[in-house]
């Protein structure tokens, strides 16, 4: 399976908004402000979590998005397990 690609705004890190498929309903951007922006098109990740909270607020932007947009390609099994195979890019049976 492909690697989805992700909005060139998104800055780079485990957490991005995957590419043609925001439907820019803002609601991951108000759970996750500091973390998540947007543009007239779509939304993205403008900052990594730095810190729990933040770590937090990223896995529940993803856990907000309504479209399977938002996305997560990092490694950690506790992010994995909590947000399933289907948005996470590097987990089991994907």
């Amino acid at each position: 399976m492909s690697v989805p690609k992700a909005y060139l705004e998104n800055v780079p890190g485990p957490f991005y908004v995957e590419d043609d498929l925001c439907i820019l309903c803002r609601a991951p951007e108000a759970g996750a402000p500091n973390l998540v922006g947007g543009n007239s098109k779509h939304c993205y990740f403008k900052k990594q979590p730095e810190s729990p909270e933040e770590l937090e607020q990223a896995i529940q932007a993803v856990e907000y998005c309504c479209c399977g947009a938002y996305r997560y390609r990092g490694t950690d099994p506790e992010v994995i397990r909590r947000l399933g195979a289907v948005v996470c890019d590097h987990a089991k049976g994907r």
